[in-house]
């Protein structure tokens, strides 16, 4: 594909993305039409449907852009800190754009909850990223990965360097992680999701103790 078609490729790929993020602002995802969404981005429905056999894949598609996000903040965060202040780091931006764009973070966990998962046969490139980021350096080179993999690095740091106990299940915090990265947003985001930030630092203390506390009982 040469780079001209590249460029129209991913500018109508992000644009149908921009056009959903900007409905879920104001309607759930179910109300959201590809009428509407076509209307919005100036296409056709057949050009759509070029891009997107189904409206949930628009939808998984800005999944995976968002995750390209957090992992850029994550390396980022990565640069200049250690260990568990990047776990703290990674959830700071979640709570962020939870209250920036509660209505985009609310479906984008839903269908995180109901199963959706990060497709490795979805090709996002150098390009698409910088079109998608112009003001976050370096992010063409940001990997789509899930953010339990974001989140293992700062662990097995934290354990060498004695913020967690040696004895630590890694496994076990990162399940204990992401239900708190996910579940503190789904029970906050509709009535204050200003509060998500000062929640997330309290849940992760109680994890925090509560692996300490099991891992000195051993």
């Amino acid at each position: 594909m040469s780079d001209l078609r590249q460029r129209k490729f991913a500018r109508t790929r992000l644009n149908l993305a921009r056009v959903l993020a900007d409905a879920l602002g104001q309607q759930s995802f179910d109300e959201v039409s590809v009428k509407q969404l076509c209307h919005s981005a100036e296409v056709s429905e057949a050009t759509f449907f070029n891009y997107f056999p189904r409206k949930q894949e628009l939808l998984s598609y800005l999944v995976h852009l968002w995750v390209i996000e957090l992992g850029w903040h994550v390396q980022k965060a990565t640069a200049e800190l250690r260990g568990l202040a990047v776990v703290d780091a990674l959830f700071a931006e979640v709570a962020r754009t939870c209250e920036s764009r509660p209505g985009v973070l609310a479906e984008m966990l839903a269908w995180i909850a109901r199963g959706g998962s990060l497709d490795s046969d979805l090709q996002i490139g150098e390009l698409e990223k910088q079109l998608a980021y112009p003001d976050l350096d370096e992010i063409g080179s940001v990997p789509v990965k899930g953010i339990d993999a974001w989140l293992l690095p700062p662990l097995e740091a934290a354990i060498s360097n004695g913020d967690l106990p040696e004895n630590t299940l890694v496994p076990l915090m990162l399940t204990m992680l992401l239900s708190v990265l996910f579940g503190v947003p789904l029970t906050l985001l509709a009535s204050d999701p200003t509060r998500i930030a000062t929640v997330y630092r309290q849940q992760l203390a109680l994890v925090l103790a509560g692996i300490r506390a099991a891992a000195g009982s051993q």
